[in-house]
């Protein structure tokens, strides 16, 4: 793992509304119950999959997010 991915571990436990990621994708969150991107990362996907405001453009953004910041390797 290099340094920049490790600079950006900080993100995780920010709150998602300070977040630069969309509105839907925040309030999708909340009524999910996810506050944090430490919250999500803690569920496999099969489970968030099961939750009543998932979807797949939710998912995908947050997956994006973890690319672009080099911290998609903490979901696997």
């Amino acid at each position: 793992m290099d340094s920049s991915s490790q600079s950006n571990y900080y993100l995780l436990n920010l709150p998602i509304a300070e977040l630069p990621l969309s509105e839907n994708f925040k309030l999708r969150s909340k009524l999910m119950g996810f506050f944090t991107l430490q919250d999500i990362i803690g569920v496999k996907q099969k489970e968030l999959s099961t939750l009543e405001d998932y979807s797949e453009h939710w998912y995908f953004e947050f997956v994006d997010f973890l690319h672009r910041k080099e911290l998609l390797d903490l979901l696997g």
